[in-house]
């Protein structure tokens, strides 16, 4: 009971600071799915964030809505100041999600042609693969449970695969 209250009381401390914050820059809420699709919005223009059974849907104060099922769910952003909403999408970026996974993997920002690889902790390889031009999109199943490193160009991003 006292770590509820303790991620209670940090959550409406990490809310509180959000709000103080939002007059320095301007402030967003993005909704990021695991097959890279986003939806931004500005946090004033933000009527409420209704969170179901199954899913999570974004309402707009002008009355447009998205709805995005918890599977097909990446992250969701609340307080992003909208010059990092720019660099997480920024072109030319490599950008490895999610980290955490069952079955597939994305990539951004590479070129058609250009070489990944995934290796197992042991260092043994686990899949190559050849990035497709935009999104490239890794199918894990056939990977048993384990973390892995994604290497693209002279980067390495560590996944789990549950």
């Amino acid at each position: 009971m006292r770590k509820f209250y303790t991620k209670l009381l940090c959550g409406l401390v990490l809310g509180a600071s959000f709000v103080a914050g939002a007059s320095a820059q301007e402030k967003a809420v993005v909704v990021i799915s695991t097959d890279g699709s986003m939806r931004q919005e500005v946090l004033t223009n933000v009527d409420r964030i209704e969170i179901g059974a199954t899913s999570l849907t974004l309402k707009s104060a002008g009355g447009e809505s998205e709805t995005v099922d918890y599977k097909d769910l990446d992250r969701v952003l609340i307080g992003a100041e909208w010059s990092e909403v720019k660099q997480i999408t920024a072109e030319n970026e490599i950008a490895v999600w999610p980290t955490l996974t069952t079955d597939v993997v994305n990539i951004s920002g590479l070129n058609a042609g250009e070489a990944i690889e995934v290796v197992a902790l042991n260092g043994a390889n686990a899949l190559k693969a050849v990035a497709a031009d935009g999104l490239t999109t890794l199918n894990l199943r056939s990977l048993p449970a384990g973390v892995y490193i994604v290497n693209v160009k002279k980067h390495s991003v560590k996944i789990i695969k549950k």
